[in-house]
């Protein structure tokens, strides 16, 4: 992933809160057959389940921090 998303990306996802999606190949077994599939995931996105963004909209604290009440 690091060679396929510039820092420009970073910044747009950051300030537009619009997730960036890239391709994955992966490979998979069903029932002893192997597969590969193509998958469209999520590469970059504002939402964090373990900190909260501030007002600000940049500076994050941790879930459970003292100054979140």
């Amino acid at each position: 992933m690091k060679k396929t998303i510039p820092h420009e990306d970073y910044k747009q996802c950051l300030l537009t809160r619009e997730e960036e999606r890239r391709k994955m190949n992966s490979i998979i077994s069903h029932m002893h057959e192997i597969y590969t599939e193509e998958i469209n995931k999520v590469a970059l996105s504002t939402e964090d389940d373990k900190r909260m963004i501030q007002e600000d909209g940049i500076s994050t604290l941790a879930c459970g921090h003292y100054l979140l009440k």
